[in-house]
């Protein structure tokens, strides 16, 4: 009895930070501002990140390194009609996460061409969900914290002039905590704690055509998916009613694996310069391979096996956003962004607060030295409704939305190169 309370509560583990399965939005004020639609746009050490074949216009030293306050909200209601009708309404506590981007980029000329590399790490996935103790999905889920973090080693360089290419290594490393009750057993609960990693690779280009009166840039970066295995131990309090008469209960304890990819990653972007001075203008077109995330499976240590289908779709996101520097100090940020999920309605679970978004974003940097500059932006995810369908999901209307606030330093020795 025990060991399959444990994986069916391991079975539904998987929780969402924001749209698109469970990515998390890169926190460094500039791009957190621009919702990410810089990918041509990259002026720092964020190109480790960003885009690795601007770093090839990085001069000197370049250092950007940002924290951040993330909250995600999700309200339950049960729908009519359902096996739940009558239950109270139901919403995650208040219980905010600090996603960090932290990156460190240098460059130089070498027989002419630029080239540049550098190091960071930020949190591109993960989230949590902290529901009350004696909620109506108690039995679903109580609670999830995941965070998936990222580890970046890449570099770029000037191929051609206007032609720019970079990439470079990944890991991806990922801890997870679950909780989940027993129905309808206020003292029984099961726990699940699994860590584990993988390598994986970018690949980037920055294209400027060299057209008088044409102040166009176009880039791309990829990043491929990888499979981490993941290891942890289960610790489990089962209620002596669920345990037949006389038998012993089964030990407690007991390891558990499963597999989680972290999906392909496509940006394509572009930036232009119109003729209005200090101004840029940025779109993007965000492809995320969350087919790949067809289904869960989680193996015991005690010879019991469960797959709990997914069967996501891939994710679409539009971007577009603008930078304006209006004084020589001040830069004012803001963007826009239209998230379509891959999430399937018939396996949605309160563990994954996922849905069709709208975000937006404002930001500003102001120099405090010429080499100094102290940037802030808020950002803000409004999650469409979702109604849960189908058998194996549980029935419920969810409203989910997020917000970040996110402040940062950026701290360089030259400016990045012309184009």
């Amino acid at each position: 009895m025990r060991t399959k309370i444990v994986l069916l509560a391991a079975a539904l583990l998987p929780a969402a930070a924001l749209a698109n399965g469970y990515d998390v939005p890169n926190v460094s004020p500039r791009d957190l501002a621009l919702v990410e639609s810089a990918t041509a746009a990259q002026n720092d050490a964020g190109a480790v990140y960003g885009n690795p074949a601007a770093l090839s216009r990085v001069r000197g030293l370049s250092l950007s390194l940002a924290g951040s306050f993330l909250d995600l909200r999700t309200k339950w209601s049960a729908p009519a009609g359902s096996a739940m009708a009558g239950s109270p309404d139901a919403s995650t506590k208040f219980k905010p996460v600090p996603p960090v981007a932290l990156f460190a980029a240098y460059g130089l000329e070498v027989a002419g061409r630029g080239v540049g590399f550098g190091v960071g790490m930020n949190v591109p996935g993960g989230g949590n969900v902290f529901w009350n103790e004696d909620w109506a999905g108690r039995g679903r889920i109580v609670t999830v914290d995941r965070k998936v973090y990222g580890f970046y080693l890449t570099g770029g360089v000037e191929v051609l002039p206007g032609l720019r290419a970079g990439g470079g290594l990944v890991y991806y490393y990922t801890t997870e905590y679950l909780k989940i009750g027993v129905q309808p057993f206020a003292e029984g609960y099961g726990e699940l704690s699994t860590k584990g990693g993988a390598p994986s690779y970018d690949l980037s280009l920055e294209w400027t055509p060299l057209l008088a009166g044409q102040p166009l840039t176009f880039g791309l970066d990829y990043k491929h998916k990888a499979t981490q295995p993941l290891k942890g131990d289960g610790n489990f309090v089962v209620p002596d009613a669920l345990l037949a008469p006389g038998s012993k209960p089964p030990p407690i304890d007991q390891g558990v694996t499963h597999d989680l990819t972290f999906p392909n990653l496509l940006n394509l972007g572009v930036a232009y310069r119109p003729p209005v001075r200090g101004l840029q203008l940025t779109g993007v077109y965000t492809f995320t391979r969350y087919s790949v995330y067809t289904s869960d499976t989680f193996v015991g240590d005690k010879g019991t096996t469960i797959d709990v289908p997914r069967n996501y779709g891939n994710g679409h996101t539009f971007r577009v956003g603008a930078e304006y520097e209006t004084t020589p100090r001040l830069t004012l940020r803001g963007g826009l962004l239209r998230d379509l999920s891959g999430l399937e309605t018939d396996t949605y679970s309160p563990t994954l607060p996922d849905g069709n978004c709208w975000a937006g974003a404002v930001g500003a940097a102001w120099k405090l030295a010429p080499d100094l500059t102290l940037a802030g932006t808020f950002f803000y995810a409004l999650l469409d409704q979702v109604k849960s369908t189908g058998s194996t999901a549980m029935p419920g209307v969810y409203d989910s939305s997020v917000y970040i606030v996110s402040l940062g330093v950026n701290w360089r020795t030259d400016l990045v190169a012309a184009k």
